[in-house]
């Protein structure tokens, strides 16, 4: 948008902002602000390597960002779900039970407590709603991974033909003959 309405945009790289490493220094939003004016003028009348610009994704590469950091976000999220249904379990003595198993929703209902009583209903109830969850999360998981496999495969198509390309070139080039 600001490229749209002509307005020069930079983002600097942080690291690359020299800083004094001999003594400690104050670090303040002032005093920050003040040496990142300093380094964009040095920056804007040509001084060499007074700081790295970070390049703006593409918006493709955006899009390739989003998709991992969906399927980032709803892995942790399953882990939190899987954890959870385990650690109910746990609490009434009971190890072994995968939640990511296909068998999850028959398991519970045999199941009974490390002494032999079965599984309180509420307990039960509680499984249940956090498997609801659990599968939600897994449907959408294999959409956002269909997503970056479509995306892979493009990814490879393309790379494909500019190899191709690339050696068509170099067979059907000037002769040096």
């Amino acid at each position: 948008m600001l490229q749209k309405e002509r307005i020069e945009s930079h983002v600097v790289d942080p690291a690359s902002i020299a800083v004094s490493r001999r003594s400690r220094r104050a670090k303040t939003d002032k005093i920050d602000g003040e040496a990142l004016v300093r380094t964009l003028l040095s920056y804007k009348r040509g001084e060499p390597r007074i700081c790295a610009m970070v390049k703006e994704p593409t918006p493709e590469q955006e899009v390739r960002r989003r998709i991992c950091r969906a399927r980032k976000v709803l892995t942790a999220e399953r882990v939190r779900h899987v954890n959870r249904v385990k650690g109910l379990l746990m609490a009434q003595g009971l190890t072994g039970y995968e939640p990511l198993r296909r068998d999850r929703r028959a398991r519970p209902k045999a199941l009974t407590t490390g002494d032999g009583w079965p599984l309180p209903q509420y307990l039960k109830s509680q499984i249940s709603r956090e498997l609801d969850r659990l599968e939600l999360l897994l449907t959408q998981l294999k959409a956002i991974e269909t997503d970056r496999d479509a995306l892979l495969c493009e990814d490879q198509d393309l790379a494909r033909r500019q190899r191709s390309s690339y050696s068509a070139s170099r067979v059907s080039g000037p002769s040096l003959l």
